[in-house]
């Protein structure tokens, strides 16, 4: 059964301990998660409906960069949680006339200029900007496009991850703690991924950081603002102007060609002085959408009964304050 599955992955229990939640033996869950046997129990105790307990959506395989320090079952309990954000998404939003997807899931793009082209498209029709200029609220445009955004805390080394939750309703889910640079260009790394890949390749990384920053900064508008020999003080400038990172900043500069790998390197050293406190920094602009949902809907408790998800699930899927870094 997966959905026994998914809430284990969510607790980090072991067969034992989920066994001993239910009142069975360990051997009944490992036969049912198997698929061996039906699971003729009473669930109350894990706080999802009979019903909801038999179904589980489908979902795409969450993309993000992985590190060898990132725990798989934290990785697991990340990909369930963007399971369950889904899931209400996609069925309180027509109650309460949330925004309607605008993205759609595109093919891969041949070459970086298509990447180039590709964000623009974005920016300028699923986003509703203009081509130019600062998104000023980017979390907004992108929920205002039909994106579930999440906090997933307990991830070491993962910024952001993204997924199809029943083919339709894309979730990102963003880790709350980042610095605010650092929190848009992961929100866009990550709707690159929506919009661009189905799985992941040698390549799928380098482009979602190219469609973000392309997003961010069009390849016009950093025409105009570079100078001819950029230091590291004109980058600092230009990410108080555009809410961009220093070191998102250089990695576009020299992706297009204006500093060369010498100089790439020489920016590389002196930023490291920085450790991992930019200057200029400022706070991260949440996503609102989901949990003003859950509000419209009588809040967390209302939305548990209402729809049989576990009311802890859905206050870690919607709850951005409060949060304690893991």
């Amino acid at each position: 059964m997966d959905r026994l599955r998914a809430f284990r992955n969510i607790e980090g229990l072991t067969q034992k301990e989920m066994g001993d939640l239910l009142g069975i033996p360990h051997q009944a869950v490992s036969q049912a998660e198997a698929g061996r046997r039906p699971l003729f129990v009473d669930v109350a105790a894990t706080g999802y409906s009979t019903e909801r307990f038999e179904t589980l959506p489908t979902m795409s395989e969450p993309l993000h960069r992985q590190r060898a320090s990132t725990r798989e079952g934290s990785r697991k309990r990340a990909k369930e949680l963007l399971r369950v954000a889904g899931e209400l998404f996609a069925e309180l939003g027509p109650r309460s006339n949330a925004p309607l997807v605008a993205v759609d899931i595109l093919p891969s793009p041949g070459s970086l200029t298509e990447v180039e082209d590709r964000a623009l498209d974005v920016r300028v029709g699923v986003l509703r900007h203009e081509e130019s200029g600062k998104i000023v609220n980017l979390t907004s445009a992108v929920e205002r496009a039909g994106v579930c955004l999440v906090p997933i805390v307990g991830l070491p080394g993962v910024d952001g991850l993204s997924s199809w939750v029943a083919g339709r309703q894309p979730v990102i889910g963003l880790n709350p703690f980042q610095p605010g640079d650092r929190f848009r260009f992961t929100l866009l790394h990550e709707l690159g991924h929506i919009v661009m890949h189905r799985t992941k390749s040698d390549v799928t990384e380098d482009e979602a950081n190219r469609f973000a920053g392309a997003v961010l900064i069009p390849e016009a508008d950093f025409d105009e603002a570079m100078e001819v020999t950029p230091t590291l003080s004109d980058f600092i400038e230009l990410k108080k102007q555009w809410g961009i990172s220093v070191a998102a900043l250089v990695y576009r500069a020299r992706e297009l060609g204006y500093v060369d790998d010498r100089r790439y390197r020489s920016l590389q050293i002196q930023m490291s002085r920085w450790r991992r406190s930019e200057p200029a920094g400022f706070d991260a602009a949440h996503g609102q959408l989901l949990p003003k949902l859950i509000e419209r809907n009588g809040g967390v408790q209302s939305v548990a009964k209402m729809s049989g998800i576990n009311p802890d699930h859905i206050r870690q899927v919607s709850q951005w304050s409060g949060l304690r870094s893991v």
